[in-house]
C-alpha cells in the first residue's frame, strides 16, 4: 500500500489581473470606486474582511485491493486561512458606488506600506469574504460625511513612510501590513480605539486573526500631530489635532462618559459613553476652538513623502513639551511623576524634575512598547518613570522600581503562540516539498 501527498501550497489572495490598476500601489492620492458589490448603505463607513495568506494541504490515497476487499483512491483536501486583510469601504449619497481604502506593498522595490487597489469586488464575488461589513459609526459629533472626509484625507496625507511585511506578527516582526494601514486611518480620524467594532457573523476563520490590527499606522505618518490640551469653562478638557502645515482637522472634546461639556461660546454638547466628542474645523471655529494652536514639530513639517528607503519602524510619536508640539528623539529623555490622566482623550501628563508640563499619548506609547496593558499601569497618577528612546527607535518607558517596559522577552504575549503555530505548520509544508522533490 503507498500513500502519496501532493505538495502543500502557501499562496496569496493578491492574484494577477489583466487590469494593472486593479493590482498597483496608489501614489497619487485617489479614490478607486467600485460597484457596491457589498450592499454598504448610503452615507456608511464599513469594515471588511478576507483571507490574505493561506495554505492548502492536498492529500490523495491511492485504491488498493484485498481479495474480495476493495477500496477506491481518495482526495482528501483541507484548506485553511493563516491571516486576514482589513480594508474599509466607504458609500456616500449614491448607494451604487463605493470607495475603497486599503494599503499593500509598494512594488516599485521601495518596500514600504502604501495606499493600494485590489480588485475587492471581484475577490468578494467570488467569495473571498471573512465576514460581513461591519457598519462603523463616525465619531460622536461627526457627520457620516464630516467622518468620510478625514478619511479620505487620511489617505490622501500618507507618506509611505512604513515598511511593509506581508504577515505583520505584532510583538515579533518589524514592519506594518495592510491592516495597520485600515485601522491607523480610523484612528487619523478621529475614532477612539475602543470604538472600533469587531467582526461578527464570520464566513471563514482566520488562524492569526488580522496581524497589524494591533499594530496600527502612526498618525505621523498621515501628516497628524497633537496639540496643546485646553481647559473649558466646566472643567472639561480639549486636545486639537493638526495637519502637516498647522491646518486644524479636528478638535476633541472630554469630559464624564455619558456627560456634558460647555463650549467657549456657552453652548452645551453631549458625550458619548467614552466621555468624548469630537468637531471637525468649521464646527469647532463656530464654537470657538481652538482655543490654543500649535505649529507643526519639525519631524511634521519635513517629512518626505514615498522616501526610497522606508522606516522599518515608528517611533514617530508627538509628545507636548511646554505647550510645544515635538517627537519623541534619540538622545533626549524625559523624567518626571505622572500628574494627571484622561483616559477619554488617551493622555498622559508628565511634569519633569525641571517643573516642566509633558503630555504624552498613552495609545501610541502602547502601541509602539509592544504592552498595551503594562503601559497603562504604568502611566498611573503618581508614578516616576523616564522614557526615551532605545538606538533601534523603539520607545523605553523605566518605571521607578521595574524594568523597562516593552522590552523584555517575558513581556512577548499571546501573538508569540501564534506565531509558532504560524511556523510549525510552514516548516511542516517545506519539509513535504523537501521531500517530494527528492522521490
Amino acid at each position: 500500500m503507498r500513500f502519496r501527498a501532493t505538495l502543500p501550497r502557501l499562496t496569496s489572495t493578491v492574484q494577477t489581473s489583466p487590469n494593472a490598476f486593479d493590482h498597483e500601489p496608489i501614489l497619487d492620492g485617489h479614490l478607486p470606486i467600485y460597484s457596491n458589490v457589498w450592499r454598504v448603505p448610503p452615507n456608511t463607513v464599513a469594515l471588511c474582511g478576507r483571507p490574505a495568506v493561506w495554505f492548502a494541504l492536498d492529500l490523495r490515497l491511492p485504491g488498493f485491493r484485498i481479495g474480495s476487499l476493495r477500496v477506491s483512491s481518495r482526495r482528501i483536501r483541507w484548506e485553511q486561512d493563516v491571516g486576514g486583510h482589513l480594508y474599509l469601504v466607504v458609500v456616500g449619497d449614491a448607494p451604487a458606488d463605493a470607495i475603497v481604502l486599503e494599503g499593500g506593498p509598494f512594488v516599485t522595490g521601495t518596500g514600504a506600506l502604501a495606499p493600494y487597489a485590489y480588485s475587492e469586488d471581484g475577490f468578494f464575488n467570488r467569495g473571498m469574504v471573512d465576514f460581513d461589513p461591519v457598519p462603523i459609526d463616525p465619531p460622536n459629533g461627526l457627520t457620516s460625511q464630516e467622518f468620510a472626509e478625514l478619511l479620505f484625507t487620511a489617505h490622501r496625507e500618507y507618506d509611505a513612510n512604513q515598511r511593509y511585511t506581508a504577515i505583520e506578527i505584532p510583538f515579533l516582526r518589524v514592519g506594518r501590513d495592510s491592516n495597520s494601514y485600515a485601522i491607523g486611518m480610523l484612528l487619523a480620524a478621529g475614532l477612539d480605539f475602543r470604538a472600533i467594532p469587531k467582526p461578527y457573523r464570520a464566513r471563514r476563520f482566520e488562524w492569526s486573526g488580522y496581524p497589524g490590527a494591533e499594530d496600527p499606522v502612526h498618525r505621523a505618518n498621515f501628516g497628524g500631530y497633537l496639540g496643546e490640551p485646553s481647559v473649558l469653562p466646566d472643567g472639561s478638557k480639549t486636545v486639537t489635532f493638526h495637519g502637516d502645515r498647522g491646518q486644524v482637522t479636528y478638535v476633541c472634546i472630554a469630559g464624564t462618559p455619558h456627560g456634558t461639556a460647555r463650549l467657549p461660546d456657552g453652548t452645551d454638547v453631549a458625550l458619548d459613553a467614552f466621555g468624548r466628542r469630537v468637531l471637525g474645523r468649521a464646527e469647532a471655529v463656530r464654537h470657538g476652538l481652538p482655543i490654543k494652536h500649535t505649529a507643526p514639530p519639525e519631524h511634521i513639517a519635513n517629512r518626505v513623502r514615498y522616501p526610497a528607503k522606508p522606516d522599518p519602524a515608528g517611533a514617530y510619536i508627538t509628545l507636548v513639551d511646554d505647550g510645544v508640539s515635538t517627537a519623541l528623539e534619540l538622545g533626549k529623555t524625559y523624567s518626571g511623576t505622572i500628574v494627571e490622566r484622561d483616559d477619554a482623550l488617551g493622555l498622559a501628563t508628565m511634569r519633569t524634575e525641571d517643573g516642566r508640563i509633558v503630555t504624552m499619548p498613552m495609545n501610541e506609547l502602547g502601541v509602539e512598547l509592544r504592552d498595551p496593558k503594562r503601559v497603562d499601569a504604568a502611566l498611573q497618577i503618581g508614578e516616576f518613570l523616564r522614557i526615551g528612546l532605545h538606538s533601534d527607535r523603539r520607545p523605553r518607558l523605566h518605571v521607578r522600581g521595574r524594568p523597562d517596559v516593552g522590552r523584555s522577552a517575558s513581556q512577548i504575549g499571546p501573538e508569540a503562540a501564534v506565531a509558532a503555530v504560524v511556523f510549525a505548520v510552514l516548516a511542516v509544508a517545506g519539509l513535504l516539498i523537501y521531500r517530494s522533490v527528492r522521490e
